[in-house]
Protein backbone atom coordinates (compact mmCIF):
# COMPACT_ATOMS: atom_id res chain seq x y z
CA UNK A 1 0.00 0.00 0.00
CA UNK A 2 2.66 2.38 0.11
CA UNK A 3 3.45 3.60 -3.33
CA UNK A 4 -0.41 4.47 -3.38
CA UNK A 5 -0.85 6.43 -0.07
CA UNK A 6 2.63 8.55 -1.66
CA UNK A 7 0.33 8.81 -4.87
CA UNK A 8 -2.29 10.38 -3.06
CA UNK A 9 -0.36 12.15 -0.84
CA UNK A 10 1.19 13.69 -3.80
CA UNK A 11 -1.93 14.98 -5.50
CA UNK A 12 -3.16 16.09 -1.53
CA UNK A 13 -6.22 13.85 -2.25
CA UNK A 14 -8.62 11.71 -0.24
CA UNK A 15 -10.61 9.11 -2.15
CA UNK A 16 -13.47 7.80 -0.11
CA UNK A 17 -13.93 4.18 -1.18
CA UNK A 18 -18.00 3.01 -1.36
CA UNK A 19 -20.04 0.43 -2.89
CA UNK A 20 -22.19 2.66 -4.93
CA UNK A 21 -19.16 4.44 -6.82
CA UNK A 22 -16.77 1.49 -7.04
CA UNK A 23 -18.53 -1.72 -7.88
CA UNK A 24 -15.48 -3.54 -8.87
CA UNK A 25 -15.34 -4.19 -4.48
CA UNK A 26 -18.71 -6.24 -5.49
CA UNK A 27 -16.64 -8.06 -7.95
CA UNK A 28 -13.61 -9.61 -5.85
CA UNK A 29 -11.13 -6.52 -6.50
CA UNK A 30 -9.10 -5.14 -3.92
CA UNK A 31 -8.73 -2.06 -2.54
CA UNK A 32 -5.65 -1.26 -4.29
CA UNK A 33 -7.18 -1.96 -7.48
CA UNK A 34 -10.15 0.58 -6.78
CA UNK A 35 -7.58 3.11 -5.83
CA UNK A 36 -4.92 3.00 -8.48
CA UNK A 37 -8.13 2.73 -11.24
CA UNK A 38 -9.37 5.74 -9.49
CA UNK A 39 -6.33 7.73 -9.41
CA UNK A 40 -5.89 6.98 -13.08
CA UNK A 41 -9.37 8.43 -14.14
CA UNK A 42 -8.86 11.36 -12.03
CA UNK A 43 -5.31 11.62 -13.51
CA UNK A 44 -6.91 11.32 -17.07
CA UNK A 45 -9.70 13.71 -15.99
CA UNK A 46 -7.06 16.48 -14.89
CA UNK A 47 -4.57 15.88 -17.45
CA UNK A 48 -7.27 16.46 -19.98
CA UNK A 49 -8.44 19.95 -18.55
CA UNK A 50 -4.95 20.59 -18.96
CA UNK A 51 -4.53 19.53 -22.38
CA UNK A 52 -8.05 21.70 -23.73
CA UNK A 53 -6.84 24.90 -21.60
CA UNK A 54 -3.06 24.76 -23.86
CA UNK A 55 -5.20 23.63 -27.01
CA UNK A 56 -7.08 26.85 -26.55
CA UNK A 57 -4.24 29.21 -26.37
CA UNK A 58 -2.54 27.61 -29.43
CA UNK A 59 -5.63 27.75 -31.13
CA UNK A 60 -6.68 31.63 -30.51
CA UNK A 61 -2.80 32.55 -30.97
CA UNK A 62 -1.32 30.45 -34.02
CA UNK A 63 -4.13 28.12 -35.40
CA UNK A 64 -2.59 25.51 -38.02
CA UNK A 65 -0.85 23.05 -37.55
CA UNK A 66 -0.28 23.83 -33.47
CA UNK A 67 -3.82 24.29 -33.07
CA UNK A 68 -4.39 20.71 -34.74
CA UNK A 69 -2.04 18.38 -33.06
CA UNK A 70 -2.70 19.89 -29.65
CA UNK A 71 -6.73 19.44 -30.62
CA UNK A 72 -6.09 15.71 -31.02
CA UNK A 73 -3.94 15.14 -27.83
CA UNK A 74 -7.25 17.10 -25.74
CA UNK A 75 -9.38 15.20 -27.43
CA UNK A 76 -7.08 11.59 -26.60
CA UNK A 77 -7.82 12.63 -23.40
CA UNK A 78 -11.60 12.42 -23.37
CA UNK A 79 -11.33 9.22 -24.73
CA UNK A 80 -8.67 7.98 -22.12
CA UNK A 81 -11.35 9.08 -19.28
CA UNK A 82 -13.44 6.57 -20.84
CA UNK A 83 -11.27 3.92 -20.89
CA UNK A 84 -10.14 4.16 -17.17
CA UNK A 85 -14.05 4.85 -15.94
CA UNK A 86 -14.10 1.30 -17.82
CA UNK A 87 -11.19 0.14 -15.57
CA UNK A 88 -13.17 1.62 -12.30
CA UNK A 89 -16.47 0.11 -13.26
CA UNK A 90 -15.85 -3.14 -15.06
CA UNK A 91 -18.52 -5.94 -16.46
CA UNK A 92 -20.32 -2.88 -18.84
CA UNK A 93 -17.96 -3.48 -21.55
CA UNK A 94 -21.12 -3.27 -24.03
CA UNK A 95 -22.32 0.12 -22.67
CA UNK A 96 -18.68 1.48 -22.22
CA UNK A 97 -17.50 -0.09 -25.38
CA UNK A 98 -20.17 2.15 -27.60
CA UNK A 99 -19.62 5.01 -25.74
CA UNK A 100 -15.82 4.81 -26.38
CA UNK A 101 -16.37 4.56 -30.07
CA UNK A 102 -18.77 7.61 -29.97
CA UNK A 103 -15.82 9.08 -28.44
CA UNK A 104 -13.06 7.70 -31.09
CA UNK A 105 -15.37 9.37 -33.87
CA UNK A 106 -15.76 12.89 -32.20
CA UNK A 107 -11.76 12.77 -32.13
CA UNK A 108 -12.05 12.13 -35.76
CA UNK A 109 -14.47 14.47 -36.13
CA UNK A 110 -12.36 17.42 -34.68
CA UNK A 111 -9.48 15.99 -36.90
CA UNK A 112 -10.99 16.92 -40.10
CA UNK A 113 -12.69 19.85 -38.84
CA UNK A 114 -9.45 21.56 -38.02
CA UNK A 115 -8.04 20.52 -41.18
CA UNK A 116 -10.83 22.34 -43.28
CA UNK A 117 -8.86 25.81 -42.04
CA UNK A 118 -5.46 24.39 -43.04
CA UNK A 119 -6.56 23.07 -46.59
CA UNK A 120 -8.96 25.76 -47.30
CA UNK A 121 -9.65 23.99 -51.00
CA UNK A 122 -10.67 21.04 -49.36
CA UNK A 123 -12.68 22.60 -46.91
CA UNK A 124 -16.10 21.34 -48.32
CA UNK A 125 -14.87 17.76 -48.28
CA UNK A 126 -13.36 18.00 -44.72
CA UNK A 127 -16.54 19.91 -43.21
CA UNK A 128 -18.78 16.84 -44.47
CA UNK A 129 -16.41 14.75 -43.07
CA UNK A 130 -16.52 16.60 -40.11
CA UNK A 131 -20.12 16.21 -39.75
CA UNK A 132 -20.55 12.68 -40.93
CA UNK A 133 -17.98 11.50 -38.15
CA UNK A 134 -20.16 13.32 -35.15
CA UNK A 135 -23.42 12.22 -36.44
CA UNK A 136 -22.12 8.39 -36.39
CA UNK A 137 -20.96 9.42 -33.21
CA UNK A 138 -24.38 10.94 -31.97
CA UNK A 139 -25.50 6.94 -33.10
CA UNK A 140 -23.18 5.29 -30.65
CA UNK A 141 -24.33 7.50 -27.73
CA UNK A 142 -28.49 6.96 -28.47
CA UNK A 143 -27.60 3.58 -28.79
CA UNK A 144 -26.21 2.58 -25.85
CA UNK A 145 -28.76 4.95 -23.67
CA UNK A 146 -31.77 2.88 -25.61
CA UNK A 147 -30.14 -0.60 -24.67
CA UNK A 148 -29.03 0.56 -21.38
CA UNK A 149 -31.48 2.49 -19.93
CA UNK A 150 -34.07 0.10 -19.22
CA UNK A 151 -38.00 1.11 -18.56
CA UNK A 152 -39.07 2.01 -22.18
CA UNK A 153 -42.31 2.19 -23.44
CA UNK A 154 -43.79 2.96 -27.07
CA UNK A 155 -44.69 6.46 -25.94
CA UNK A 156 -40.90 7.68 -24.42
CA UNK A 157 -39.13 5.34 -26.86
CA UNK A 158 -40.70 7.65 -29.70
CA UNK A 159 -41.16 10.58 -28.12
CA UNK A 160 -37.42 11.85 -28.66
CA UNK A 161 -37.54 10.81 -32.08
CA UNK A 162 -40.56 13.24 -33.07
CA UNK A 163 -39.38 16.38 -31.00
CA UNK A 164 -35.68 16.05 -32.55
CA UNK A 165 -37.68 15.77 -36.06
CA UNK A 166 -39.59 19.03 -35.05
CA UNK A 167 -36.01 20.63 -33.55
CA UNK A 168 -33.67 19.61 -36.50
CA UNK A 169 -36.48 20.91 -39.17
CA UNK A 170 -37.34 24.52 -36.95
CA UNK A 171 -33.36 24.92 -36.30
CA UNK A 172 -32.72 24.88 -40.10
CA UNK A 173 -35.71 27.39 -40.50
CA UNK A 174 -34.97 29.25 -37.85
CA UNK A 175 -31.04 29.79 -37.98
CA UNK A 176 -31.61 31.10 -41.95
CA UNK A 177 -34.76 33.65 -41.09
CA UNK A 178 -34.15 34.80 -38.13
CA UNK A 179 -30.36 34.55 -37.33
CA UNK A 180 -29.32 34.92 -41.11
CA UNK A 181 -27.00 32.06 -41.26
CA UNK A 182 -26.62 30.59 -44.74
CA UNK A 183 -26.21 26.66 -44.54
CA UNK A 184 -26.41 26.89 -48.55
CA UNK A 185 -25.50 23.77 -49.77
CA UNK A 186 -24.56 21.89 -46.39
CA UNK A 187 -28.70 22.66 -45.28
CA UNK A 188 -29.35 19.31 -45.87
CA UNK A 189 -26.30 17.54 -43.63
CA UNK A 190 -27.01 20.53 -41.11
CA UNK A 191 -30.89 19.37 -40.55
CA UNK A 192 -29.69 15.70 -40.30
CA UNK A 193 -26.93 16.60 -37.62
CA UNK A 194 -29.19 18.34 -35.69
CA UNK A 195 -31.24 15.42 -35.59
CA UNK A 196 -29.33 13.36 -34.02
CA UNK A 197 -27.76 15.76 -31.81
CA UNK A 198 -30.68 17.20 -30.29
CA UNK A 199 -31.99 12.95 -30.37
CA UNK A 200 -28.69 12.31 -27.60
CA UNK A 201 -30.02 14.95 -25.29
CA UNK A 202 -33.71 14.35 -25.38
CA UNK A 203 -33.34 9.84 -25.20
CA UNK A 204 -31.29 11.16 -22.00
CA UNK A 205 -33.65 13.29 -20.59
CA UNK A 206 -36.28 10.74 -20.62
CA UNK A 207 -34.05 7.90 -19.10
CA UNK A 208 -33.24 10.55 -16.73
CA UNK A 209 -36.77 11.10 -15.84
CA UNK A 210 -37.50 6.48 -16.38
CA UNK A 211 -34.73 5.63 -13.95
CA UNK A 212 -35.63 7.76 -10.70
CA UNK A 213 -32.53 10.66 -12.08
CA UNK A 214 -29.61 7.93 -12.44
CA UNK A 215 -26.41 9.44 -12.35
CA UNK A 216 -25.51 8.34 -15.33
CA UNK A 217 -27.99 9.29 -17.34
CA UNK A 218 -28.15 12.87 -15.78
CA UNK A 219 -24.20 12.92 -17.21
CA UNK A 220 -25.65 11.83 -20.39
CA UNK A 221 -28.13 14.24 -20.24
CA UNK A 222 -25.95 17.86 -19.44
CA UNK A 223 -23.56 16.09 -21.48
CA UNK A 224 -26.07 16.41 -24.40
CA UNK A 225 -26.83 19.92 -23.95
CA UNK A 226 -23.52 21.43 -23.23
CA UNK A 227 -23.05 19.53 -27.07
CA UNK A 228 -25.97 21.63 -28.19
CA UNK A 229 -25.04 25.07 -26.86
CA UNK A 230 -21.33 24.54 -28.32
CA UNK A 231 -22.66 23.78 -31.74
CA UNK A 232 -25.03 26.40 -31.84
CA UNK A 233 -21.64 28.70 -31.08
CA UNK A 234 -20.03 26.51 -34.12
CA UNK A 235 -23.37 27.06 -36.83
CA UNK A 236 -22.11 30.77 -36.17
CA UNK A 237 -18.61 30.22 -36.58
CA UNK A 238 -19.48 28.19 -39.82
CA UNK A 239 -22.16 29.87 -41.21
CA UNK A 240 -22.44 33.88 -40.14
CA UNK A 241 -20.14 35.81 -42.01
CA UNK A 242 -18.26 37.61 -38.65
CA UNK A 243 -18.92 34.44 -36.40
CA UNK A 244 -15.18 33.02 -36.48
CA UNK A 245 -14.51 35.62 -33.68
CA UNK A 246 -11.91 33.93 -30.77
CA UNK A 247 -14.10 34.57 -28.17
CA UNK A 248 -16.53 32.18 -30.22
CA UNK A 249 -13.60 29.79 -30.48
CA UNK A 250 -13.20 29.52 -26.85
CA UNK A 251 -16.45 29.22 -25.55
CA UNK A 252 -17.18 26.67 -28.61
CA UNK A 253 -14.35 24.16 -27.39
CA UNK A 254 -15.11 25.16 -23.85
CA UNK A 255 -19.10 23.60 -24.33
CA UNK A 256 -17.81 20.83 -26.41
CA UNK A 257 -14.76 19.44 -24.24
CA UNK A 258 -17.31 19.85 -21.23
CA UNK A 259 -19.71 17.75 -22.99
CA UNK A 260 -17.09 14.79 -24.22
CA UNK A 261 -15.40 14.50 -20.77
CA UNK A 262 -19.10 14.72 -18.80
CA UNK A 263 -20.27 11.83 -21.89
CA UNK A 264 -17.30 9.82 -21.17
CA UNK A 265 -17.67 9.84 -17.43
CA UNK A 266 -20.76 8.51 -17.37
CA UNK A 267 -18.97 5.22 -17.77
CA UNK A 268 -17.93 5.00 -14.32
CA UNK A 269 -22.03 4.88 -13.07
CA UNK A 270 -23.31 2.44 -15.80
CA UNK A 271 -25.11 -0.30 -13.77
Amino acid sequence: MLHFNLLLNRVGCCILISDEFFPRLRSGYNEEDIILSTAYFYAALAAGIAAVVVFLVLRVKYGGLKGLYSKAIASFFFLLTALCAAAVNPGHEVYAGLIVFGLVLGLSGDIWLDLKWIYEKDMEKFLNAGFIAFMIGHVFYIGAIYKFAGNWSVLTAVLPIIISVVVAIGNVIVSEKLLKLKFGKFRTIVGVYTFFLFMTFAVSAVAMLNNSFAKQWILMAVGGILFILSDAVLSNMYFKEGGNTKPNVVINHTLYYAAQFIIASSVLFIK
